[in-house]
């Protein structure tokens, strides 16, 4: 059994990220509102990883009770700036229309892949600016060297930002891939018989030794908080045990959706920069 380590996976990408950027400034701009301890942290992580790879980075942070036309008008702002090349926005934001305000991001500074245009060239084969989260499964997969094509893959999730898009990416890559949530009957029965399992459904321990098939591929996208630790889906002591390769919570997925943030960026500020010289 291989544990396999993601600080290690993410520090690569970081590493090849700062060699290539050389003297450019890539900007990216996270819109926060202020209220959520987890939410805060999260946005400095992504702010501390800009640095090491030599981005630029802010944090335009909100009063709790921003509203609507106060973020879409900064968003404005941000599409408008050309030297800005990222664009963020960290969620929860209570009582605004997260859907209405992706949709206000210029999609090509879209750094996180969450705009319709950008999910849909996913969903088309046409990956560019993708979630990235789906992006970090597979960067890890393919860093382990593992072919996904005519496997079957099992993903515990059918959010808009992991489960769907991460799905299509399955399928671009030629795997059989089946799709699992909330209201699916008999979870064992998919994931027992599966080559790869992705778990993202937020529940500790969700995934035991008895989902698990012998030598299966087990990639745990699940953050559960208690108290000061951070837990997963996956009953990390017991699926280890069967499991071929198994990611860790922390320091198996985390750490590399936030260098996927970052190659995310390094792919806008190009796109961003290319159009700014058209223009001139």
């Amino acid at each position: 059994m291989h544990v396999i380590d993601g600080r290690r996976i993410a520090g690569g990408i970081e590493k090849k990220i700062a060699e290539e950027i050389a003297h450019d400034k890539p900007h990216v701009s996270t819109i926060l509102v202020r209220g959520n301890e987890e939410s805060e942290l999260y946005a400095k992580l992504k702010e501390k990883a800009c640095r090491r790879v030599g981005f630029e980075s802010e944090t335009i942070a909100f009063d709790e009770g921003a509203t609507e036309k106060e973020i879409l008008g900064e968003i404005k702002r941000l599409n408008d700036d050309r030297e800005v090349h990222g664009i963020m926005v960290q969620l929860p934001m209570p009582g605004i229309d997260y859907g209405k305000v992706v949709n206000a991001i210029d999609p090509a500074k879209d750094v996180e892949g969450v705009h319709p245009f950008n999910m849909g060239m996913t969903l088309l084969n046409r990956e560019f600016l993708v979630p990235c989260t789906p992006l970090a499964v597979i960067k890890i997969l393919e860093h382990e060297g593992v072919e996904v094509r005519g496997k079957d893959v099992v993903i515990v999730n059918h959010s808009n930002i992991v489960g769907k898009p991460l799905a299509a990416m399955m399928l671009n890559r030629n795997a059989t891939v089946s799709v699992c949530h909330v209201y699916t009957d008999d979870l064992m029965k998919y994931t027992g018989n599966a080559d790869i399992i992705v778990s993202g459904a937020g529940v500790k321990g969700l995934i035991t030794e008895k989902h698990v098939g012998e030598g299966s591929i087990v990639i745990d996208v699940g953050i559960v908080k208690e108290g000061e630790k951070v837990y997963g889906d996956v009953d990390f002591d017991s699926v280890k045990e069967k499991a071929g390769m198994i990611t860790p919570v922390p320091g198996g997925v985390g750490p590399v959706t936030i260098a996927c943030m970052l190659e995310n960026s390094l792919r806008a500020y190009r796109g961003v920069a290319a159009r700014s010289h058209r223009k001139n």
